[in-house]
């Protein structure tokens, strides 16, 4: 299973918009559902619609607009994901590591997590390099997985051999410790930041816990800023997985410094389900929130960074063209993208609140348009 059906999964086909504008200037039309037509413009300025819902979402970009040379679906980038895993004494109590443990496997040897890249660390653990535990709070001893991330298939465990590493590593792995969550997080985040620079740009952290920090840095400001000096630096986004024994508010604030906006909860009811619901739940969204800049459709003429523009589909008619941001710190709480890199921009990321939405929307459907000038916040 590739990542592009993993995306169909996630995306359905939306109908066209009905509007349709072809540039002339003083053009009225009709936007989304529940929305009002709104003065059209041509030239690179694109025929603007507003609305659905009933509410001003502020410009849109209609698709067919004459200073669009090309519209196309969001083509997502493969996921590699580097799950840190605690296995601090704590697990042993009620039955959290039994169903942390089936959570694991299962989610390694679902069908549904084909075509992901997957790889493991626990903490407080020196395997496979000492360091990474209570006392030495060594951040590169943690930023050596156990298990580097490789893709899974849909092949039994004797014909996978990364899903046979990774259940492996599970079952070799007993709770004991503390929770070094400083060195453990600096340690996933240091990797996923080299991976992603390497080129796979989208790379991610899983943190799992069932505790606060309780040793070397235990200041969660700035734990939470290893998150998002990651997700800065290299569009790492890290996503926080919390158990019984967690703090909400703390894996909230890592959550949201690393673009993933809040944590995901595991802590009611059975732990095996809660966890795996959880997992799952990141797989289906992950790759829905950072796209390829796509190929001008005339190699002659390349792409120019300030003619690219993101429209949202949401399922119900309604279309929101979403502004350009300067980075994750502009973002705010309304809609919006940026570049990986504004001098030389190889991917678009969707703003956390942004990404929140269309991960919760299974009708979502994300095009980038080419052509017209860029709509900035």
């Amino acid at each position: 299973m590739t990542s592009t059906l993993l995306r169909r999964g996630l995306y359905s086909l939306l109908v066209s918009t009905a509007f349709c504008a072809c540039g002339g200037s003083g053009e009225t039309g009709t936007g989304g559902e529940g929305g009002q037509g709104a003065t059209g413009s041509g030239g690179d300025a694109g025929s603007f619609i507003t609305g659905g819902g009933g509410q001003s979402t502020g410009p849109t970009i209609d698709e067919n607009s004459a200073c669009a040379t090309s519209a196309v679906e969001g083509e997502s980038l493969p996921v590699t994901m580097l799950i840190m895993f605690d296995k601090s004494a704590s697990m042993l109590e009620d039955q959290k590591w039994a169903g942390a443990k089936a959570a694991l496997i299962a989610f390694f040897q679902d069908d549904e997590s084909a075509g992901l890249s997957v790889g493991l660390r626990f903490f407080p653990d020196d395997s496979p390099a000492a360091g990474c535990n209570d006392q030495a709070c060594s951040i590169d001893a943690c930023s050596q997985p156990l298990v580097l991330p490789g893709p899974l298939t849909t092949a039994p465990a004797d014909s996978d051999p990364q899903q046979k590493a990774l259940v492996d590593a599970v079952n070799s792995k007993t709770p004991a410790g503390q929770t070094p969550m400083y060195a453990a997080l600096g340690g996933a985040e240091l990797w996923a930041t080299q991976n992603a620079q390497s080129g796979s740009k989208n790379t991610v952290v899983v943190l799992v816990t069932d505790g606060e920090p309780t040793t070397c840095n235990t200041d969660v400001a700035q734990i939470a800023a290893l998150a998002k000096d990651a997700f800065i630096n290299a569009g790492v986004r890290t996503y926080a997985i919390g158990m019984v024994g967690s703090n909400q508010t703390q894996l909230d604030q890592i959550a949201s410094a690393g673009g993933t906006d809040k944590a995901l909860l595991a802590n009611a009811g059975s732990v095996a389900a809660k966890l795996g619901e959880a997992l799952a739940s990141i797989q289906k969204a992950q790759i829905a929130c950072t796209f390829d800049v796509p190929e001008a459709s005339n190699p002659d003429e390349p792409v120019d960074p300030g003619k690219v523009n993101v429209n949202y589909h949401d399922g119900s008619g309604k279309v929101v063209t979403m502004p350009k941001v300067s980075g994750i710190d502009a973002c705010g709480g309304t809609y919006g993208w940026y570049y990986d890199d504004s001098q030389n921009p190889q991917s678009i990321l969707l703003c956390p609140g942004t990404c929140a939405e269309i991960q919760n929307n299974p009708n979502a459907l994300v095009k980038i348009l080419l052509g017209c000038e860029t709509i900035a916040k």
